[in-house]
């Protein structure tokens, strides 16, 4: 049925096609450096940790199990936040959900006193 080796093959496998850094994805969803290496062990993973990872990747908790090879959540409608932003060539519009709402309000706050004259 479900083995803590392949949950840990997939969450790799995901993690790689999304170009994430398995340690900062760890440390992002409140994990310890050594969660992988128990999982490839062994060890369980308690189903919120699952959930913060499967989160993180933008994939389903069925998908890191093996249930389905659709990485696709199937989320109900969010409230999603439509920016413009500037980008080479023009402006741009993104939207973002409220989880990456809140990621990019943090990198703006967390720069916001830094001297960013030559992006004006």
């Amino acid at each position: 049925m479900y083995t803590s080796y392949d949950l840990a093959v997939r969450i790799k496998s995901r993690a790689k096609e999304c170009n994430v850094v398995i340690k900062e994805m760890l440390s992002k969803c409140d994990l310890g450096s050594n969660a992988m290496s128990a999982l490839y062990h062994g060890k369980s993973m308690n189903c919120i940790s699952l959930a913060r990872i499967a989160d993180y990747l933008d994939c389903s908790v069925d998908y890191l199990l093996g249930r389905t090879d659709i990485p696709e959540v199937n989320k109900r409608d969010e409230e999603v936040t439509v920016y413009k932003v500037a980008a080479r060539g023009g402006k741009k519009e993104i939207k973002l959900n409220a989880a990456q709402r809140a990621e990019l309000e943090r990198i703006i706050n967390e720069h916001k006193d830094d001297d960013n004259s030559d992006l004006v």
